[in-house]
């Protein structure tokens, strides 16, 4: 699947859909929350073709571990825990895209990534698994 096949399988899903809704609620206009969408979308993407075996890969990198530890932290339990790993992973691509491609503060590509990654990770684990 190429990355803008992805991107239309992802909006017209139920977690595309509520992504797109998470971020007008916090004030994003359409246009532009669509924009992060794809921004976000084309980052999966990417990060997934350059894994090659799944979402994680050989190397998670320390933003796994942080949010892995974090999880603990907060009582998540183990598989708990790994989902977040997974989110935070998923999550700094994510926030690195959007910040250099829709030309936003780090802050507010954070906040964005932070919305919409755990929709974007539960409909890439859906899509892996099938």
């Amino acid at each position: 699947m190429d990355a803008q096949q992805m991107l239309e399988e992802f909006l017209g899903s139920s977690h595309g859909q509520s992504a797109m809704a998470d971020l007008q609620a916090q004030g994003h206009s359409p246009e532009a929350a669509a924009q992060y969408l794809a921004h976000a979308t084309e980052a999966a993407h990417a990060h997934v073709q350059e894994q090659g075996s799944g979402l994680l890969g050989a190397h998670p990198g320390r933003n796994f571990l942080a949010a892995f530890a974090s999880g603990l932290v907060k009582g998540d339990g183990l598989w708990g825990s790994m989902k977040d790993g997974l989110e935070g992973v998923l999550g700094g691509r994510v926030a690195e895209a959007i910040a250099t491609k829709a030309g936003v503060d780090g802050g507010t590509a954070s906040g964005i990534s932070a919305a919409l990654t755990p929709y974007l990770t539960s409909f890439l684990q859906n899509k892996l698994a099938s």
